[in-house]
């Protein structure tokens, strides 16, 4: 084994499910306690995987002192620090809770160790525990497991970081991309060392943000925060969880559009006249047109504008609902064909309004499959959006999620890569997309 376990090729931690959130009942537990835990859940694992069986009740388990610390990203090999680790471990009753299992344990209640000691042998301190029954049998063969790798534990530092990525790890390959959908006050106490009862507000400036921004940092999978909200009050709390995508060199078709973006701002900024001139009315943002600035000629900008003013202006022909994709359908006639919102109405459309006759006014409330029909139509549209103009919404939402106080680090990483797929900045895009439009905006 390599003197640094960081570095070395370790097997992956098959935590059953039911470990994964720890639920403090009476007192608190330190970050790199609930590190050294999982290290020595993780050699037990080891070890009884080459036992091949559950151990006998008198079983002790045991590691080098060094090492159980080593790997617990600790950088002390002091005895009187471990014993006080091992005490909390002793002294913690803990409820232990499977979120979202529809098979299997889903709440137990013990205590973390049965027994634990010290011991030297041959010049070198081992750490020796004892596990409650039922968690050795659920160690040896977990029904419902999570993997996790040791050196990415490590790495984090934070409590909540910690108790965040034990939960979230368990996501990183499902389907669905999110966390099980639980209280604010559940989320308190799976997420703070102390059993403490506080608000969630406090919880998540104070450490759940910044938890979430370490883990993105520094481990595989990238976390994003969603609240559920019933008027301004948060209902439901859940984490949107992705792997992290591999890095595979040079500039992305995102980078290509971001610089695209800026160079065009600084032309906006030095040159604004023309453009912004021929765009007046038309309640387009500089961050909207400067893509089209660094995507086309001068002349053919103001041009397409002039044509777009002059169209909405029109009273003799039906509304335009987004001036936005009615310009980019002059500039770019495939954008024309990837949307049909944006295309020239019909003859029976063009007749004078006051040749129409009025049908009385119906009012019906929009079904939910009605708006997931507009949700889905909005984000295909916005999919055919040439790379700098997408590029430009998002700038402006990034601009509006940092007024509300929504761009945390892990947001504004995805706004700069343009990836906008995420459940939460899909569900602003799209709002902002319809912005513009008479049609009211949708509650996805």
């Amino acid at each position: 084994m390599s003197d640094d376990p960081l570095t070395a090729s370790l097997p992956a931690l098959r935590k059953p499910n039911e470990v994964l959130v720890m639920i403090s009942k009476d007192k608190g537990m330190t970050a790199v306690a609930r590190k050294l835990y999982t290290v020595l859940l993780w050699e037990a694992q080891q070890q009884m995987r080459s036992l091949g069986r559950v151990p006998e009740a008198t079983h002790l388990f045991e590691m080098p002192l060094r090492r159980a610390l080593l790997l617990a990203g600790s950088s002390t090999e002091s005895r009187t620090l471990a014993q006080g680790y091992l005490r909390e471990m002793r002294k913690m009753a803990m409820t232990w809770e499977a979120p979202g299992t529809t098979n299997g344990p889903e709440w137990r209640d013990m205590a973390l160790l049965s027994q634990a000691a010290f011991e030297m042998r041959h010049g070198e301190r081992l750490v020796q525990w004892a596990f409650p029954p039922d968690l050795i049998k659920a160690l040896l063969d977990p029904k419902l497991w999570t993997l996790q790798d040791l050196p990415i534990l490590a790495r984090l530092e934070s409590y909540g970081a910690i108790a965040l990525y034990d939960i979230c790890s368990r996501y990183k390959n499902n389907p669905s991309g999110v966390t099980n959908r639980a209280s604010p006050a559940w989320w308190v106490s799976a997420l703070s060392s102390s059993p403490k009862k506080r608000e969630w507000r406090k919880v998540k400036n104070e450490s759940v943000l910044a938890a979430i921004a370490e883990i993105n940092e520094k481990s595989d999978i990238e976390v994003e925060l969603l609240e559920h909200r019933q008027g301004r009050a948060v209902t439901e709390v859940q984490f949107a969880v992705r792997k992290k995508r591999q890095d595979k060199g040079g500039p992305t078709t995102s980078d290509a559009a971001w610089a695209a973006v800026d160079a065009a701002n600084a032309g906006l900024a030095t040159q604004p006249t023309r453009v912004r001139q021929a765009a007046e009315g038309l309640g387009l943002q500089d961050a909207q047109l400067a893509p089209l600035v660094a995507q086309y000629s001068e002349d053919r900008l103001v041009r397409a504008l002039l044509d777009t003013r002059a169209r909405v202006q029109r009273t003799d022909l039906s509304p335009v609902r987004n001036p936005l994709m009615y310009l980019m359908s002059l500039l770019d006639p495939r954008a024309a064909e990837a949307s049909p919102r944006v295309t020239e109405p019909a003859p029976a459309e063009r007749a004078p309004r006051e040749m129409a006759v009025p049908a009385p006014a119906v009012v019906v409330d929009a079904t939910e499959a009605a708006r997931r029909e507009r949700f889905d139509r909005a984000v295909a549209e916005i999919a055919h959006l040439p790379a700098p103009v997408r590029a430009g919404l998002l700038q402006v939402l990034s601009a509006q999620l940092r007024e509300k106080g929504l761009l945390t680090p892990s947001i504004a990483k995805r706004v700069r890569e343009g990836d906008w797929t995420s459940p939460l900045l899909k569900a602003e895009m799209v709002k902002l997309y319809l912005a513009q439009q008479p049609e009211p905006a949708i509650e996805p």
